[in-house]
């Protein structure tokens, strides 16, 4: 392949590359990587990795929740409030039982 074959493929790539960011959102959530149409056409939240949001970063991402759920992907939306409820807990639970003094003996 030339140097023209290789322009006109670079092309070819770079605005297949643009039509996909421009309609699709790149989820990772607990569960894998996960492709779910935007609901407005724009270069924001291209590649957006879930696992660790909050609520307040729900809240941010409006039109990546809502695309999530015109997707009928709910699962992706993991209860945040519940997950981040967990882990304060174990750190409570494993922070007392070190300070505990029957952990002592």
């Amino acid at each position: 392949m030339g140097r023209f074959g290789s322009f006109v493929a670079g092309i070819f790539v770079g605005a297949s590359s643009l039509a996909v960011a421009t309609h699709y959102h790149v989820v990772r959530g607990k569960d894998g990587v996960f492709v779910v149409r935007k609901v407005q056409n724009n270069l924001s939240d291209i590649y957006v990795d879930t696992r660790e949001f909050t609520p307040a970063d729900w809240v941010e991402h409006r039109m990546l929740a809502l695309a999530i759920m015109q997707a009928d992907r709910g699962d992706l939306l993991q209860d945040t409030s519940l997950d981040g409820f967990r882990s304060n807990l174990k750190q409570f639970v494993s922070g007392w039982m070190e300070e505990s003094p029957a952990a002592k003996k």
